[in-house]
C-alpha cells in the first residue's frame, strides 16, 4: 500500500480515553512525512539517475557495437586487400615469368638464326676458298702448260719517219 507524505500529515486518529498526546503524534507524523518526502524525492532523483545511466549504457552499448562492427569490417577489408594484393603480385609474377619465357624463346630463335647464318657464311667461305683454289690450280696448270720462251730483251720500237722528212730526235741543221 502506497502512502504519500500528505496522507501521513492529514491522517487523523480516533481519540480514546487516556490516549496518546495528540501534539506528539502530530510532530512525529510531520517528521515521518518530511522523511518520507525526502525519501520520495531521493527515490525520484535516483530513478532519474538510473534512467540517465541506462540511456548512457545503451549509448555506450551502441557505440561498442558500432566499433565492433567497424573493427570487423576493417579486418575484412584488410584481409580482402591482402588477398587482392597477393593476387595482383601473383599476376605480376606470372606475367613476368611469361615475358621471361617469351624473351628466352625469342633469344633462342635469334641464336638459332645467327648460328644458321654463321654456318651459311662458313659454308660460303669454304665454297669460295675451294673455288679460288680450283681457279688458282687451273691457272697454275695453264701457266705450267705454256712453253717456256727465252727471255727477249726489250727493244725500243724504231721511230717511224714523219711526213716532212725530219726524224725525231735528230737535229736538223
Amino acid at each position: 500500500m502506497e502512502i504519500s507524505p500528505l496522507e501521513i500529515t492529514q491522517r487523523e486518529f480516533a481519540r480514546k480515553f487516556r490516549g496518546l498526546d495528540p501534539e506528539e503524534v502530530q510532530t512525529f507524523l510531520e517528521q515521518i512525512a518530511e522523511e518520507m518526502t525526502r525519501l520520495v524525492q531521493e527515490t525520484t532523483e535516483q530513478a532519474a539517475q538510473i534512467q540517465r545511466l541506462e540511456a548512457q549504457v545503451r549509448i555506450n552499448q551502441e557505440r561498442e557495437d558500432s566499433l565492433r562492427n567497424t573493427l570487423v569490417t576493417a579486418q575484412k577489408i584488410t584481409e580482402d586487400m591482402k588477398a587482392s594484393a597477393k593476387r595482383e603480385a601473383d599476376l605480376i609474377v606470372k606475367e613476368g615469368e611469361l615475358n621471361a619465357e617469351r624473351l628466352l624463346e625469342q633469344a633462342h630463335r635469334k641464336l638459332a638464326q645467327v648460328q644458321a647464318e654463321v654456318a651459311e657464311l662458313i659454308r660460303q667461305r669454304d665454297l669460295f676458298a675451294a673455288k679460288l683454289r680450283a681457279l688458282l690450280k687451273t691457272h697454275l696448270e695453264l701457266l705450267e702448260a705454256q712453253p717456256t720462251r727465252p727471255a727477249t730483251p726489250a727493244i725500243p720500237p724504231t721511230p717511224q719517219p714523219r711526213q716532212g722528212g725530219a726524224t725525231p730526235g735528230v737535229p736538223t741543221g
